[in-house]
């Protein structure tokens, strides 16, 4: 493979996991301010050092790695800042979290899938409900030209669904 295949497939698993990434630092630093400060960092560590990944490995894992050394320094770097961790229970994140990307992504997958199967209704019900942060069932509701009764019924009945849905897919997939 040559070196610019290379790079291109680094490139590709990273932003298929930078919003895995993110999570993972917002968990290591507690705020979206050092977790923006780490994210940076942890860019540029893993563009000079991406020759080193093997292709075929577990990037999260590779990228972890990196993030965990990027945390690490970034807290002995604000000396008047402590970590709001600890050193042990960081230690124990940085750890567990990469070992959780599996499961977290089969359960992504499989509610993508069963929010697929969804009827048209039920799908525009939910993007009304979760497009925004700052969105309710009352705004959906509205939008909808809805009563916020009906569009309370509609979600609940909507996450059952989908709940039911993505643990039969996950118990049919563990049981190939």
């Amino acid at each position: 493979m040559s070196h610019v295949e290379h790079s291109e497939s680094v490139v590709r698993l990273f932003s298929q996991h930078q919003r895995w990434l993110y999570g993972y630092l917002m968990a290591l630093t507690g705020n979206p301010n050092d977790a923006d400060d780490v994210f940076q960092e942890v860019c540029v560590v893993m563009w000079q050092q991406h020759e080193k990944f093997e292709l075929g490995t577990n990037f999260v894992s590779w990228l972890s790695v990196i993030a965990y050394h990027q945390v690490q320094k970034y807290w002995r770097q604000k000396k008047k800042k402590k970590n709001f961790l600890g050193s042990e229970l960081l230690e124990q994140l940085a750890e567990t979290l990469p070992e959780e990307f599996d499961v977290m992504e089969d359960r992504r997958k499989a509610l993508e899938l069963c929010i697929n199967k969804l009827s048209d209704v039920d799908r525009k019900i939910l993007a009304h409900r979760y497009a925004d942060k700052k969105s309710n069932a009352k705004i959906a509701a509205s939008e909808l030209g809805r009563t916020a009764a009906s569009v309370y019924k509609s979600l609940n009945r909507i996450r059952k669904s989908l709940f039911n849905c993505v643990m039969q897919r996950l118990a049919s997939e563990a049981a190939v």
